[in-house]
């Protein structure tokens, strides 16, 4: 990389040559660059946000002018891995290896704006910074010295630094749109987008896996009920995931399995365990259902979820929790009690006829109990189908193919998503009108993952779009 492709024209470099063109003094008995023009304002304004992470995220993708690199005392520097940025206590990146004068060392990189910041930071009477081979600095102000009494080797990186890449970072730094880079995502190549996006996929799911790995040896390893609470949360959605999530716990799979052939049975102890039928009811069928319940928690010591958990308030009727209570209902019959058949299903579309079940003939005309409302049947539906394979099979396909080392589960999961169209919903929305379309259910979970995960948090340095928007602003000015 050239000169004249990332430095400023009056950074103090030769276009031509790559050499100092200021004049060299003596300092304590080193030689060292009189100290050229005063840093953009941007990386050393207080008020600037990540301006370290920035230098290292610098050094490690190595957006610095490499050539003819030597350290303030003068000798040559060359990189050969510039290492790891590392998040863990300790010197900033590790695995690094540089060749000084000739040398090669191997170890690790502290970075900082100023060199005086070594001192500062108290580096200097820290054995754990002993295996520093070099110091990375914006501006130097100071020389320093490890625990050992050693002099570091250290690079100034002021006249290196495209200012290009320091203002598009600060443009992602306070970037208020629908996600920092909004006004920059145009310029981004989207060819390059889809490996990043299948990475950040991953991550959602890896992330959601740390549930369900809990809930899988909460339940002594048993695939079937693990699926079980995860499609119980599911048939809550957010607004009453929780509530469900009680019930499931309050309701072993097992004990439903004994009365999967029993239509009352089982919403009987669907309803009686999720605090619903204690309450007058007028209605035969409640009724029932609650003399049922009566007796099987009799029979089986249960004792029922808090009533008060459930949110009825602001959702449209078909969501509200005793339909969806109920045609759980249906799904645990249809399933036989087991769920096997859902957790071995290959194909969306015989996923999507196991899910697309009825609420029972009762429910026809009722969406609460003893208030009859117009004839309008009670079904899942596709859309319901698929928000459970999404979030419910999906997620525990792929947390026991991990737990189990078995890959061919966790390559099921991504497959059945990208089977799958993507949903609908405002975030999907705001990345189509910036050019990044969900054609498929894979797509969508990842933008989602992207915006909340990265976005909302401005980890623009870590993310693949933002690397991108920063590498171009450093090759762009040639």
């Amino acid at each position: 990389m050239s000169s004249a492709n990332s430095l400023h024209p009056a950074s103090g470099w030769s276009n031509t040559s790559c050499v100092p063109t200021v004049p060299l003094r003596v300092v304590h008995g080193a030689t060292a660059a009189v100290r050229p023009a005063p840093a953009p304002a941007q990386l050393l304004d207080p008020g600037f946000p990540y301006g370290e992470e920035l230098l290292q995220y610098i050094w490690q993708q190595r957006l610095f002018e490499q050539h003819a690199l030597r350290t303030v005392d003068g000798r040559s520097v060359e990189v050969i891995k510039p290492g790891r940025i590392q998040s863990n206590s300790g010197p900033d990146l590790v695995g690094a290896e540089v060749r000084i004068d000739g040398q090669l060392w191997a170890g690790t990189v502290e970075v900082h704006l100023r060199s005086s910041e070594w001192n500062a930071h108290g580096h200097q009477h820290d054995p754990a910074y002993d295996n520093v081979v070099l110091h990375v600095v914006y501006e130097h102000d100071a020389e320093v010295r490890t625990h050992r009494g050693t002099p570091l080797p250290t690079v100034e990186l002021m006249t290196r630094v495209s200012t290009d890449s320091i203002a598009t970072h600060h443009a992602l730094m306070r970037g208020q749109g629908f996600v920092p880079c909004a006004r920059q995502l145009h310029a981004v190549d989207h060819l390059l987008t889809g490996p990043w996006l299948e990475r950040v996929l991953v991550e959602r799911l890896e992330r959601k896996t740390a549930e369900v790995e809990d809930l899988y040896h909460q339940l002594e390893g048993d695939p079937s009920a693990t699926l079980y609470h995860m499609l119980a949360r599911a048939f809550g959605f957010k607004v009453n995931a929780e509530p469900f999530g009680m019930l499931a716990h309050a309701l072993p799979l097992r004990l439903l399995h004994r009365y999967r052939d029993d239509a009352l049975r089982t919403e009987a102890l669907l309803f009686g365990q999720a605090g619903l039928l204690q309450v007058d009811l007028v209605d035969e069928h409640p009724r029932a259902l609650q003399r049922e319940h009566a007796l099987l928690a009799r029979m089986h010591g249960l004792r029922p979820a808090p009533v008060a958990a459930w949110k009825f308030g602001r959702m449209r009727p078909v969501n509200l929790p005793t339909v969806r209570i109920a045609q759980l209902a249906q799904l645990l019959m249809r399933c036989d009690g087991t769920f096997a058949e859902l957790l071995q299903a290959r194909e969306v579309e015989h996923l999507q006829q196991l899910l697309d079940v009825e609420a029972g003939s009762y429910w026809t005309t009722h969406y609460l109990f003893d208030r009859e409302s117009p004839p309008s049947p009670k079904r899942l539906g596709r859309a319901g189908g698929r928000h459970l394979i999404i979030n419910a099979l999906v997620p525990t396909l792929f947390a026991l193919g991990r737990v189990q080392g078995r890959q061919v589960l966790c390559d099921r999961a991504m497959d059945l998503l990208e089977q799958l169209p993507a949903e609908h919903n405002q975030v999907l929305e705001g990345w189509a009108v910036l050019g990044l379309q969900a054609d498929t259910a894979a797509r969508g979970q990842a933008l989602l993952e992207l915006r909340n995960t990265y976005c909302a948090a401005h980890r623009c340095l870590s993310c693949g779009i933002g690397n991108q928007l920063l590498r171009r602003s450093v090759y762009r000015t040639a």
